[in-house]
């Protein structure tokens, strides 16, 4: 058994570090990597447990209690560890109501399986996390009394590594409270209930456990932020402008100065002239990144600078990717999430603004990914 425990405890240990490592990315979303004081709680509960025994007469004939403590953390959205120091009492022996009283923890490895399954959300009410751990119990007849008084404290004395395995149901409260209810199954040496193992018998017992209690963020922050990824197609396009301006400014500089047999001409009078502007959105996304606020920015400046002008803001989806109704959907969102920044950002008045949305239907960009956009348009 304890060639077993170092091997599943050496294991758990490598999940873990294979959980650090993956930890910004869950269900194909990358999330930025935080603080080592983030994602951390402490959860106190309290329930009831139940020994193995191979007769009993009703199942409350052999309930008793159990009380928990655990300190924890969570990796990324699915992966997390814990530690759990828990104490009971419960019944060993239906006939006479005898109950022997045990302390001990264990650490287990945790996993979510709801962020896993549908991905994350901090804002979901209802999780289902399953674990796998190993730890140890120490039992005895009375309340810090050694069962064997003539050993030492660990010698000689009734304990047990055991095997630990279960599901915690985590309901949110809030941002940094949640009420757990866990069911837990634990193997331990059959012996530990101060019986003899009977020839031909198992060499384990199980408990069978249910606590339920409040878990509490500890400080620090709890949730998970997508990373947000540059657009390389994005990319590309500006560096072939900045390329394509630097050959421009290169051949200016090939220019004469001045023009000495050149008459003077007065300075023209010039009006300010508005060059359409872009705002690219991320697949599936009506969310304006922070690349990309220049553009409603500068928008926004000549609407401010021409108080006369107004603008017509124009929303696509690419056509590669959901259906036609799905993507006109999409495109309303855009456009107003545009027109949005304009009056609630720069407080450009609404009567100056409007919106039309195309869905797929009309593709303003030989490029499919270009597509994804709003165009602005001045009147």
């Amino acid at each position: 058994m304890k060639k077993f425990s170092l091997l599943l405890i050496t294991a758990l240990f490598a999940f873990g570090m294979s959980a650090q490592e993956v930890q910004n990315v869950s269900n194909g979303t990358v999330y930025l990597k935080d603080k080592a004081s983030d994602h951390w709680f402490i959860g106190l509960g309290g329930g009831v447990n139940t020994y193995n025994m191979k007769k009993f007469d009703k199942f409350g004939d052999r309930i008793g209690w159990q009380g928990q403590l655990s300190v924890g953390r969570w990796n990324s959205p699915v992966w997390g560890f814990r530690g759990v120091i828990d104490a009971g009492e419960p019944v060993i022996n239906y006939n006479t109501k005898a109950k022997m009283k045990w302390v001990g923890g264990h650490l287990d490895l945790m996993y979510n399986l709801t962020n896993a399954a549908v991905g994350y959300n901090p804002d979901r009410v209802y999780s289902l996390v399953p674990y796998l751990g190993v730890g140890y119990m120490y039992g005895m007849d009375e309340w810090f009394k050694k069962p064997n008084s003539s050993n030492g404290l660990l010698k000689g004395q009734n304990q047990s590594l055991t095997y630990n395995v279960g599901v915690i149901n985590n309901f949110r409260l809030s941002r940094s409270v949640n009420l757990f209810v866990e069911i837990g199954y634990r193997l331990l040496q059959e012996s530990f209930d101060f019986s003899a193992t009977p020839a031909g018998d198992y060499e384990y017992d199980g408990m069978l456990s249910a606590v339920a209690g409040l878990q509490f963020g500890l400080g620090g922050k709890q949730e998970f932020t997508p990373a947000e990824l540059m657009d390389y197609n994005l990319i590309n396009d500006l560096n072939s402008q900045i390329n394509r301006l630097r050959a421009e400014n290169e051949e200016l500089r090939k220019r004469p100065e001045s023009c000495p047999d050149c008459p003077e001409v007065a300075p023209a009078v010039t009006e300010s002239v508005y060059v359409p502007n872009v705002v690219f959105f991320r697949i599936n996304s009506s969310k304006i990144d922070k690349g990309q606020q220049v553009s409603v920015y500068n928008t926004a400046e000549y609407l401010k600078a021409n108080p006369n002008a107004t603008v017509k803001i124009v929303a696509y989806a690419d056509k590669q990717t959901g259906t036609p109704a799905y993507n006109l959907a999409l495109s309303e969102k855009r456009a107003k999430a545009v027109a949005n920044a304009l009056t609630s950002e720069y407080g450009i008045d609404n009567s100056r603004i409007s919106i039309d949305w195309k869905g797929d239907t009309e593709q303003p960009y030989a490029e499919n990914d270009w597509n994804r956009v709003a165009i602005f348009f001045a009147e």
